[in-house]
């Protein structure tokens, strides 16, 4: 019988990111390589990635990443996205075969840009017109789903271990000055190609590690706002919940934080800023139902930064360690040392406590 101490209890899923805030460019292989020494999170259920700055050439267009089950689900959605935008480039993303990754759909993705005649009919700025179209097409198009959809940065996700789907999608030819990763070790959802992580839309992406004890308040409240969760896994709503008070409120990340890991009444009432105080007050009465209940660490990427967070109680590990331009995020400390040996001040941040990290301004 094996005694406490010899046996590894993980906590379920791995994430990692790192950003480098003057800018400067990484190859993927460094964030693939992080996931290594976290392997055991895992159990090939799920791996992804989110890079930020991967497409320069086309930083000006939204790329679309797709799955599609076969050829005539992609020619139908290819009809589809030809009557909202230009199509600017069209190309399947290259991949290499990994005996470990199986039962892939065709992968695709598209360059493109809204036809200023269906915005200007829909009365739509182009972020609410491509977020509606992802919605669109993931929740009525049967056997295809969008799961990239911003301007200069993609997602890379599959069923299989992390380290893997890095080799798989060769981000070794990827460099963005950002990177987010996932591996994944679901317990009460599906392990498929959609449901893997990051979950992105438009230019925000979320890796977590955790369970969503709120998630059928958290996601009856986000769909009475057009979105809707199709993708089978709870870690969805997250992301849609970031998007819809980031960019569609106009919060600050640390007021979302606010919201998301909202602090205890007692912990607001305790708060001697009068203006302080009645900011949370605030918050946590406007968007009651947003508040998200359960073990968590996460990862929000957007175009410029990261923001990490852990629930309020902190169930979940994460570790932030620097090093020159760069920090870095992970579940484990053995995963940023992975990335860069010589990491300086290795800390956990306190449950509920953001760390935003941005690329200094004109940078990226």
């Amino acid at each position: 019988m094996r005694i406490e101490g010899q046996v590894r209890i993980p906590s379920g899923c791995a994430i990692a990111a790192v950003i480098s805030r003057d800018g400067n460019r990484m190859p993927g292989d460094n964030i693939t390589h992080a996931m290594e020494p976290m392997h055991d999170r895992s159990n090939g259920l799920g791996g992804g990635f989110a890079g930020y700055g991967i497409y320069p050439a086309y930083k000006s267009f939204y790329a679309l990443h797709l799955f599609f089950d076969q050829r005539s689900t992609r020619k139908d959605c290819e009809a589809f996205l030809k009557e909202r935008f230009e199509i600017v480039q069209s190309e399947i993303i290259p991949t290499r075969k990994i005996p470990r990754i199986t039962d892939e759909p065709i992968i695709w993705r598209y360059f493109v840009d809204p036809l200023k005649s269906v915005l200007s009919s829909m009365q739509l700025d182009e972020k609410e017109f491509v977020a509606r179209t992802v919605m669109k097409i993931n929740a009525e198009m049967k056997g295809a789903y969008v799961f990239s959809s911003g301007k200069n940065m993609g997602a890379f996700k599959a069923v299989g271990f992390p380290e893997d789907v890095g080799m798989f999608y060769q981000l070794e030819k990827y460099e963005g000055y950002s990177w987010t990763a996932h591996g994944r070790y679901p317990t009460n959802t599906p392990g498929w190609w959609g449901g893997a992580h990051p979950f992105t839309l438009l230019d925000y992406s979320v890796v977590h590690n955790g369970e969503i004890s709120s998630y059928d308040a958290n996601r009856r409240f986000i769909e009475m706002f057009g979105y809707k969760c199709t993708l089978q896994t709870d870690t969805e709503v997250i992301t849609y919940i970031l998007d819809y008070l980031v960019r569609v409120q106009g919060l600050t990340l640390g007021e979302a934080a606010s919201v998301i890991a909202a602090p205890f009444w007692s912990t607001i009432a305790d708060k001697t800023d009068l203006e302080d105080r009645k900011k949370h007050q605030f918050l946590r009465t406007m968007f009651s139902s947003l508040l998200i209940t359960g073990p968590f660490s996460i990862v929000f990427g957007f175009s410029g930064g990261l923001m990490a967070l852990n629930d309020r109680l902190k169930l979940r590990s994460m570790v932030i360690g620097e090093k020159d331009d760069k920090v870095y995020i992970a579940s484990e400390e053995a995963a940023i040392r992975a990335m860069e040996p010589e990491a300086e001040n290795i800390w956990a941040p306190a449950g509920g406590e953001p760390v935003i990290v941005k690329v200094r301004e004109g940078a990226y």
